[in-house]
């Protein structure tokens, strides 16, 4: 057999594929909004990393190259742990899952463990009546699935362990299993605070407006004030709200939602009138307000 004839031959219907399927997997967290740590890394295997493979005895072909199941990989980092589950759930049912792997190290607690979930994936059928999927109907990709954490530690572990390991000192790797297990905590702990945001977010869109009262301005809470006083006309995007909740508190020196709803409360008529105009009277509200404000302290002052 000739590796090296084989692996140009097919190269650039790889290259094809690779650019392909992870275009798809982007589009598809995307939609399901799934945030990861940083974008998505692939690569297609090198010529030279195949032949060390064979010829390290990890892998033997019986009549093709195309039989070794990382050909094309990605990796996806997530940010926290609780996406995994979903990252696997919706490749699984997307793609055809061929395999399924949690690679993970049961080692004494003086050495490192690796942990990875790893997928083999092909097209379904039913892709190939589209022609950019036609060529691609027996291609399998490897999707890696790690936490940030993992990542860092596979990262770190690759850099100084890499076929040496064995030569680190237990001193040296008690002080690197200690880092691990701060790894692990750490991904415990982002879980953690992110429930608890959830659950704070989720009462201050559920609580009563009465205790909303007794907060201060921030995003959520300045859109709560608006929904109220606008009857459910205000609709401002999540950006666009932070903006607006920000140039308030910054030009107005508005910081309570006490305050603001004082100021708006059954001040505007608010039929006929859509997001923008609510907008735009609640600023001459807030600007009629300040000029008031300095004029008092000018007389003041005088």
């Amino acid at each position: 057999m000739n590796i090296e004839k084989e692996y140009h031959e097919i190269e650039n219907d790889y290259t094809d594929f690779f650019k392909e399927i992870k275009r798809t997997i982007e589009k598809l967290l995307i939609e399901k909004n799934i945030p990861i740590a940083f974008n998505i890394y692939g690569r297609k295997k090198q010529l030279s990393s195949i032949q060390e493979k064979l010829s390290s005895g990890r892998f033997t072909v019986k009549k093709t190259i195309t039989e070794i199941n990382d050909l094309v990989g990605l990796r996806i980092v997530l940010l926290f742990p609780e996406y995994k589950k979903d990252i696997i759930d919706l490749l699984s049912s997307e793609f055809e899952l061929l395999n399924s792997k949690v690679l993970k190290d049961e080692q004494s607690p003086d050495k490192f463990g690796y942990n990875s979930t790893h997928l083999i994936l092909k097209i379904k059928e039913e892709w190939l009546t589209v022609p950019d999927w036609r060529n691609h109907s027996e291609k399998k990709i490897e999707v890696q699935i790690r936490t940030l954490s993992e990542h860092i530690w596979a990262e770190i572990s690759h850099t100084l362990f890499y076929k040496r390991e064995e030569n680190i000192p237990n001193i040296i790797n008690r002080d690197l299993y200690r880092v691990s297990a701060l790894l692990e905590v750490v991904d415990e702990k982002l879980q953690n605070i992110k429930s608890q945001v959830e659950k704070h977010y989720n009462y201050i869109k559920e609580c009563d407006y009465e205790e909303i009262l007794k907060l201060d301005l921030f995003p959520e809470t300045f859109r709560r004030v608006m929904l109220k006083n606008s009857e459910g006309i205000y609709n401002l995007d999540n950006d666009l709200n932070k903006e607006l909740s920000s140039k308030i508190e910054k030009d107005y020196n508005i910081l309570t939602t006490n305050a603001l709803d004082d100021l708006i409360t059954d001040k505007i008529n608010l039929e006929n009138i859509d997001n923008d105009n609510y907008v735009d009277k609640v600023l001459k509200i807030l600007e009629a307000d300040k000029e008031r404000i300095n004029n008092k302290q000018q007389e003041k002052a005088s």
